[in-house]
């Protein structure tokens, strides 16, 4: 493997990656879901109403159902019926490599850019994010991340404070600025390889959403830069695909 095919098999990935996610803004969950479909999630949740499965989903870009299994749509919807008693419902889990945070709470102005944001304050590192919207204005948003400093590996006792930091910052608690001082956001690293960045503005493919890719040298808090950006651009992320396990970050906001 050369550096120029390695370069080529990568512009054929994001060119078919490009190609299949055209039409996401178009392809939403509606009324005409299907029956089997509601009921191979209810299958492992017999209890869960259908009605309130079918609130839940409605709006939802179809993608979400081919990202996620039934058990997570489940749970999502479980976090989803907690809100009117706490408005930010969060959920963290430990992979082999990575840790999994699943944050499910009612849209809000910079949302996406708050919870990057958090998530560099304490030195984590994003390598996957997908973010999802209903048409009640429900947002789950989950973010694939490695830990670091070892903060969340070494101590348990920090798992609390770390899913309570997001409750306080989107609630006003606590700011994000706040949340941050003093925390370390380097770890001394120096890119093996440099990449110029790229952006690239599709305004045709989507009918109702502009798409914005971003190629880059990959840097802590780089989803948050990027993310509050577009935030105080007055834009409204959709739906956001990230993905920095590749040779290359790249990062579609929709």
């Amino acid at each position: 493997m050369t550096a120029w095919k390695a370069e080529n098999l990568w512009r054929l990935y994001m060119a078919a990656v490009n190609n299949l996610d055209r039409s996401v803004d178009d392809e939403r969950v509606g009324a005409d879901i299907r029956d089997e479909q509601l009921a191979k999630i209810r299958l492992l949740s017999p209890q869960l109403d259908a009605g309130r499965l079918r609130e839940y989903l409605d709006g939802l870009p179809r993608r979400y159902l081919r990202l996620h299994t039934p058990q997570d749509i489940i749970a999502h919807v479980e976090l989803a019926a907690k809100l009117h008693s706490n408005p930010v419902q969060t959920a963290l889990t430990r992979n082999r490599d990575t840790f999994e945070l699943t944050v499910v709470t009612n849209d809000q102005p910079a949302l996406f850019a708050k919870l990057a944001g958090i998530l560099a304050a304490w030195g984590m590192n994003i390598v996957k994010a997908d973010a999802f919207s209903n048409a009640a204005g429900v947002v789950v948003d989950t973010f694939s991340f490695t830990d670091r400093f070892h903060t969340l590996e070494l101590n348990a006792t920090e798992w609390d404070r770390f899913q309570r930091s997001f409750v306080d910052v989107l609630t006003g608690e606590r700011t994000l600025e706040a949340l941050g001082s003093g925390r370390r956001h380097s770890d001394g690293r120096t890119p093996k390889m440099r990449i110029e960045p790229r952006v690239q503005v599709d305004e045709v493919s989507a009918r109702n959403s502009t798409i914005i890719e971003v190629i880059a040298q990959d840097r802590p808090g780089l989803l948050y830069r990027i993310a509050s950006i577009l935030a105080e651009s007055g834009c409204n992320i959709e739906v956001a695909l990230i993905d920095t396990k590749a040779r290359w970050p790249s990062m579609s906001f929709i």
